[in-house]
């Protein structure tokens, strides 16, 4: 028994990745020395004395609550792999992948960490890049192609007329010539819509949402409202807003596609300690409507909250439909 302890022991501490041990009540029972260096903790401060929750960013506590009570019931359905973020001593925040399982025959489980912030990191940069690109692709459009079609619709307007007013037989075809030249511009400008990202710095976070509520409404005929305590003076950082618009949007446009709802309520919440955006329908619910969560939009959302180290939850609305939750520390939007 004493050999078997002694190598149990030796792996554990020679898994390569942060390990830990943690008990039914979330202490934890053992770590390793590669997690000792993670949090910048020594193990007789970890070691039988805090909770894995002491070691996570407030927004990720919950959901490794629920998954830990999930895994004792169900086993099955709860997630072997997840993201998370750990807090280390010094208060940084590591954007992490934990990697849990049960230890059969016991009530224990044993979770790896594995630390990602370099590849989000780099994410956060390809990002960027690929954003600045659409940007220049879509004023290129507007700029260049644009003013481009509109000279070329000017001029086949002119000729048109004097055609029509000379009676000449080719005055059908200069108007059908007109006609495609006003359909190319106005797929021109759709396009430079969908390139060119929200401006949050001039419109303003709050404002935006109003604004796209109002679009929502009129373009698939059902009622889309903002419910807000917050004002945007005192939120300054304008790429993760962007972001957080764009989760609101792609839960929206969820809802009203595939959702089939015909009530959205966009709510954002500052008083909590947090800053919290939910976006509540009336729809169909997961299973019926969105591929069971494994849609493209939902992954696009889950990518974008990521990047920016908030937490995205999806869950059954009462009242019916889903609500998607997006939750980040204040501090990420100053």
């Amino acid at each position: 028994m004493e050999d078997f302890l002694v190598r149990y022991k030796t792996i554990f501490e020679n898994t390569g990745t942060a390990t830990i041990l943690i008990e039914e009540d979330m202490t934890i029972s053992m770590v390793n020395t590669e997690l000792e260096r993670m949090a910048g903790i020594e193990k007789s401060q970890i070691e039988g004395k805090i909770k894995i929750t002491e070691l996570l960013a407030d927004a990720d506590r919950e959901k490794v609550m629920a998954n830990h009570r999930l895994r004792r019931r169900y086993p099955d359905l709860a997630p072997r792999n997840y993201p998370c973020r750990v807090r280390d001593g010094a208060g940084n925040i590591r954007e992490c992948i934990l990697t849990v399982a049960m230890i059969a025959g016991t009530r224990q489980s044993v979770a790896s960490i594995t630390d990602i912030s370099r590849q989000k990191q780099l994410e956060r940069q390809i990002a960027e890049i690929s954003e600045n690109e659409r940007r220049q692709m879509g004023r290129v459009l507007h700029d260049d192609l644009g003013s481009h079609l509109a000279g070329v619709e000017a001029m086949s307007s002119l000729l048109s007329a004097r055609l029509e007013k000379q009676g000449h037989s080719d005055a059908p075809l200069a108007r059908e010539i007109r006609e495609l030249i006003n359909q190319a511009i106005s797929k021109t400008r759709a396009m430079v819509r969908g390139l060119l990202s929200v401006d949050l710095a001039d419109t303003g976070f709050m404002a935006a949402l109003g604004r796209y509520a109002a679009d929502v409404q009129k373009a698939f005929g059902l009622k889309c409202r903002v419910v807000s305590d917050v004002q945007d003076q005192g939120f300054g950082n304008v790429e993760v807003l962007t972001h957080m618009y764009y989760i609101v949007r792609e839960a929206v446009n969820n809802a009203a596609r595939h959702g089939k709802a015909d009530e959205i309520q966009i709510r954002v919440m500052a008083k909590t300690p947090d800053f919290i955006i939910e976006v509540a329908d009336n729809g169909c619910g997961m299973d019926e409507g969105r591929n069971g969560g494994k849609g493209t939009g939902l992954l696009i959302m889950q990518h974008r909250a990521d990047l920016i180290g908030a937490g995205l939850s999806i869950g059954e609305n009462p009242s019916g439909g889903i609500i998607v939750r997006c939750r980040i520390e204040k501090k990420y939007l100053l």
